[in-house]
This record gives structure tokens, C-alpha cells and sequence, in this order.
């Protein structure tokens, strides 16, 4: 799914891929509040026939996913998404506008900004979440995924 991406996790240039990967995630990001009442409707069906630990955890868990994409987090903004819009259509705009901070200027987006990785000179100041990349941190980096969800582990906004 990562297509033709830098590998993790190295800076990834702010190309057609970048902007096309980051639309992929916001949708599958979406998407999965919808994947989150299957097992809702499952252990909510079988929880009012017999009590079972199974369905409970089924709905608990399920329950879980879906609050965490209802409740805001970051000033008070709906839907608590990695992969805002608004987001897409900076990176866009920063794809498609000329760079003028140097000669052979080479975008890309960093841990913590998009900078031009030639004189550093720094275009968005917005941390980078889960790209989807294929990642080689096994296990630690997969515990790191489900409990941040796809959201960057650092922030550098002043005012959060």
C-alpha cells in the first residue's frame, strides 16, 4: 500500500505520491468507523442472548474505536483525524507552488515539518503521522500504531 514512498524513516518527498498515500489513509481512516460496528452489532446481539466475556470485549473494544473518533481532542476540531483535509490540500499546495527558498530546492516532509532538505528553510510546521510505510520496528512499532492510531507521536504546535 505504500507505493513508491521513501522507505521508513527517512523523509518523504512531497510528490504525487505523498498527496495520493495521504487521501488513502484519510479514507481507510473514515472507513474504519464503519468497520468498527461489526463487532459493536455482533457483541451487542450476543450480549442480550447470554452474557459471554468474548462479546463483551467485542463491544468494549469496538465501543472504544468509535468514541476515540468522535470525541475532539485538538481545539475542540470534528473528526479527530491524522489525515485532515485540510492537511491534504496544504501539502498539495506546497507540491504544486514553485519553491523559492534556493536553486535545486527538494521538499520533503520531516519528523516534525516540511522542510527543504537543501537549505532548511521550513514550508509547514506540522508533524508527520503514520504514512503507511512499511515499517521493520516489529512489535513495539505496531503497539505504537494502535495506541496513537495513525497520529504523529510528537507535537510541535505552541499552543497545544
Amino acid at each position: 500500500m505504500d507505493g513508491q514512498l521513501a522507505p521508513f524513516p527517512k523523509p518523504q518527498p512531497v510528490d504525487k505520491h505523498l498527496i495520493s498515500q495521504m487521501l488513502i489513509m484519510s479514507t481507510l481512516w473514515k472507513l474504519s468507523f464503519l468497520f468498527a460496528l461489526i463487532p459493536l452489532a455482533i457483541g451487542y446481539v450476543v450480549l442480550t442472548s447470554f452474557a459471554s466475556p468474548i462479546a463483551f470485549g467485542l463491544f468494549i473494544g469496538a465501543g472504544w474505536a468509535i468514541l476515540s473518533r468522535l470525541i475532539p481532542t485538538h481545539g475542540f476540531s470534528f473528526p479527530n483525524t491524522p489525515y485532515s483535509t485540510e492537511l491534504i490540500h496544504e501539502l498539495n499546495e506546497i507540491r504544486v507552488n514553485e519553491p523559492t527558498c534556493c536553486d535545486s530546492a527538494e521538499i520533503a516532509w520531516e519528523t516534525i515539518a516540511v522542510r527543504c532538505q537543501n537549505c532548511r528553510t521550513s514550508y509547514l510546521d506540522r508533524a508527520r503521522p503514520d504514512l503507511g510505510r512499511l515499517r521493520d520496528d516489529g512489535l513495539i512499532g505496531r503497539l505504537r500504531l494502535l495506541f496513537l492510531d495513525g497520529h504523529p507521536i510528537i507535537t510541535n504546535n505552541l499552543d497545544d
